[in-house]
């Protein structure tokens, strides 16, 4: 071999160790913040932190009786870290409310409180890789519909003849939608509320690369090498999580709520879930003016209003 082509085999090995090298840490930025992304307030500053906002959220579940649970999820390994809060109106109708990625379940108090003065019980939890509950990453819904299973299996006996929904928001409403599907074998669960969705999570995954707006980066190429990078280190695909084929044949009533200006989850995912849902008890609510998972704190009363109207049209009165 002469001298300029072992030069030429050089540059071409060093090119293509540049370049492996390259992808696997963008790989690992798309990773690590998504799958391998850690909840924003830490376990041991959860109480103060919630303790001093000015709407004292933890000061006012003192005036409702609750309980601290620990759910086993079989199917993970591991247990879930929940609370069941009891409504001051003696009732056998509850609500599982169930938070977005790097959350806490604490951030869903304000809305607990909405069910629990309309009578509902509540129960809150810590998803996957959250709090108490066990995980090493988040799997958008693939992994965490079971611990969804095992909460509303847990709500069912202790209100075997009771009104059960669950109300989820961004990536908990992808939990909600992935848990669709696996509701119609026990039927535990009577009706969902699903607020800012993603109806595959490679979407919800380029829209998270397209956010970041960093020159030159092919926002394809990203998502793909942390597809690669999630499968690697986390045994699943992007492929494995697509919400909106889960619900192609479920019976359960559905509402869907979206807002237009939604830049994290794009409401064309709450347009496609809708279409992909077979039956005729469903709604979906697009927002003016509304971005990701803020329907509530702009509307105010008529967020809840919708809510309540849906579950009495097609869940209590339906039939």
């Amino acid at each position: 071999m002469n001298k300029s082509n072992k030069i030429r085999l050089k540059v071409i090995g060093l090119s293509l160790t540049v370049f492996i090298g390259v992808s696997t840490f963008i790989g690992y930025l798309v990773y690590d913040g998504s799958v391998g992304s850690s909840q924003k307030i830490k376990n041991e500053d959860v109480v103060e932190v919630f303790s001093s906002r000015e709407n004292k959220p933890l000061e006012r579940l003192k005036n409702y009786e609750n309980e601290d649970v620990f759910i086993d999820s079989p199917e993970n390994g591991y247990k879930i870290e929940a609370k069941l809060i009891k409504s001051n109106i003696k009732t056998d109708k509850t609500v599982i409310l169930v938070h977005g990625i790097e959350s806490y379940y604490y951030e869903y108090l304000d809305k607990a409180y909405e069910y629990l003065e309309k009578g509902y019980n509540a129960v809150i939890y810590n998803q996957r890789h959250t709090g108490n509950t066990g995980g090493y990453d988040y799997t958008f819904g693939l992994y965490e519909r079971y611990d969804l299973e095992n909460v509303a299996k847990f709500v069912n006996e202790r209100y075997p003849n009771g009104l059960l929904g669950v109300h989820g928001h961004s990536m908990g409403a992808g939990t909600a939608l992935m848990h669709s599907s696996l509701n119609e074998k026990n039927k535990n669960v009577d009706f969902y509320i699903v607020d800012s969705p993603y109806h595959e999570m490679a979407d919800a995954i380029r829209l998270g690369i397209e956010a970041e707006n960093i020159p030159l980066l092919p926002v394809g190429y990203a998502k793909f090498m942390g597809d690669i990078y999630t499968q690697v280190k986390s045994g699943f695909s992007y492929e494995d999580v697509k919400p909106y084929k889960e619900v192609q044949n479920i019976t359960t009533p559905m509402f869907l709520i979206h807002g237009k200006e939604d830049k994290v989850c794009s409401p064309q995912s709450s347009k496609i879930i809708y279409e992909n849902i077979p039956h005729d008890k469903k709604e979906l609510w697009l927002i003016d003016n509304v971005g990701h998972v803020n329907g509530y704190e702009i509307l105010g009363d008529e967020y809840f209003n919708r809510i309540f109207n849906f579950i009495d049209k097609n869940v209590i009165n339906n039939g």
